[in-house]
C-alpha cells in the first residue's frame, strides 16, 4: 500500500481490505495460538466444574455463600491462583501471536518483503526474549497505575464501612454504592488505559530490534503526542475511535459465535435454578461448540492486529518519515 499518512476511516479501510485478502495464512499463523489457549481455558473450566462446581450457577452460588465459610473457603485460594496463572500464561501466548501477524503483516504493508507463516512464526520464537521482558512490564505498570485508579473507590468504601461502625448505617450504604461506582470507573478506565498505552507492543518488538526497556519506553512514545487538530488529532484519542471500531466488530462476533454453547448448556440447565441439581451439559456438545468459537476467533483476531500494525505504520511515516526511510534504505 502507498505509505503515507492516513485518517481514521482511510486506518480501519487498509485494515479490512489486508485482512479480507489475507485472511487464510492469518488463520493459519494464528490458529495454533488460539488452540493452546483453549486448551488452558477447558482445563480451568474442568478444574472449576471439579472443584468449585457452584461457581457456574448464580442460584447454586447464593445459597453456598450462606452457609458456613469453612466448608467451601479453603478451595477458593488455590482455585484462584490457578485462574490467575492461567489467564497471564494466555495474555503471554497473545503477545507471541501479536508479534507472529506483525512479522508476517508489516513487511507486506511496507513492500519490503513476503514472508510465509512459517517464517513469522519464526520470528516471534527469535523475539521470545524481549516479549516476555515486556510482559513483565506490562503488569508491573499496570498494578502501579491500578492501585492509583482505584484508590478513589477503596477510599470512599472504607469511609462507609466507618460510618457504619459509627452508627451511620444509612449514610454508610449511600457512600457504600458511590464507593462501588467509583471502583466500576476505575475498571474502565484502567482497561481503556491499558489498551492505548500497550497497543503497539507486538508491533516494536517484532519490526524494531530493540530490548524489553526499550520497547515499554516507545510504546509511551508512539502512543502519546498530537498528529494533528482537534481532538482526533491527539494520538489517544484517535486510538480510542479506533479500539472501539475493531472492538465492536470483535465483540459482535464473539457474541455471535458463541450462541451455539450459551443455547447447549441452556438446555441442559446450567444458566438456570435447575442448574443447582449438579447436571451438566455433555462435553460431547459443549467441545464442538466451544471449537467453533476458537476457529472463528482465529479467522476474525488477527484484523485487531492488522490494524495495530496498520496505525503503527501510520505513526512512524508521520512522525519519524518511515516511508522516505523505506524509499532510499529499503529496510524499515
Amino acid at each position: 500500500m502507498a505509505l503515507q499518512p492516513l485518517s481514521i476511516g482511510e486506518i480501519v479501510d487498509r485494515s479490512t481490505s489486508f485482512w479480507r485478502t489475507n485472511w487464510k495464512a492469518l488463520f493459519q499463523l494464528f490458529l495454533g495460538f488460539q488452540l493452546v489457549q483453549y486448551v488452558l481455558m477447558k482445563g480451568l473450566e474442568l478444574a472449576i466444574d471439579r472443584i468449585f462446581p457452584a461457581a457456574k450457577n448464580p442460584a447454586q452460588l447464593l445459597d453456598l455463600m450462606k452457609t458456613d465459610p469453612s466448608q467451601w473457603a479453603p478451595d477458593l485460594g488455590p482455585l484462584a491462583a490457578g485462574t490467575m496463572a492461567i489467564v497471564l500464561v494466555n495474555f503471554l501466548l497473545s503477545q507471541v501471536g501479536g508479534v507472529a501477524l506483525t512479522a508476517f503483516v508489516f513487511p507486506r504493508i511496507t513492500g519490503v518483503g513476503a514472508p510465509s507463516p512459517g517464517d513469522a512464526f519464526r520470528a516471534s520464537l527469535r523475539r521470545l526474549g524481549p516479549t516476555f521482558g515486556m510482559f513483565a512490564l506490562t503488569f508491573l505498570w499496570t498494578g502501579v497505575v491500578g492501585v492509583l485508579f482505584f484508590l478513589p473507590g477503596a477510599l470512599t468504601i472504607g469511609g462507609s464501612i466507618a460510618l457504619t461502625l459509627g452508627g451511620n448505617s444509612g449514610a454508610g450504604a449511600t457512600v457504600a454504592i458511590l464507593g462501588g461506582l467509583l471502583v466500576i470507573a476505575g475498571m474502565v478506565v484502567l482497561v481503556l488505559w491499558f489498551l492505548i498505552r500497550f497497543v503497539l507492543s507486538s508491533q516494536v518488538l517484532a519490526v524494531e530490534p530493540i530490548g524489553a526497556l526499550a520497547c515499554f519506553r516507545r510504546t509511551d512514545a508512539l502512543s502519546s503526542g498530537r498528529v494533528g487538530p482537534g481532538a482526533l488529532g491527539l494520538v489517544k484519542g484517535r486510538l480510542t475511535v479506533l479500539i472501539t471500531i475493531i472492538a465492536f466488530i470483535l465483540t459482535v462476533v464473539g457474541v455471535v459465535t458463541g450462541l451455539p454453547e450459551l443455547v447447549v448448556k441452556t438446555i441442559f440447565g446450567e444458566f438456570s435454578a435447575s442448574g443447582a441439581t449438579g447436571v451438566s451439559a455433555p462435553q460431547l456438545l459443549v467441545v464442538p461448540a466451544q471449537l467453533l468459537q476458537v476457529v472463528m476467533g482465529a479467522v476474525i483476531t488477527p484484523l485487531y492486529v492488522v490494524f495495530q500494525v496498520v496505525f503503527y505504520v501510520d505513526m512512524r511515516v508521520r512522525r519519524e518519515g518511515l516511508d522516505l526511510e523505506l524509499a532510499t534504505k529499503g529496510a524499515p
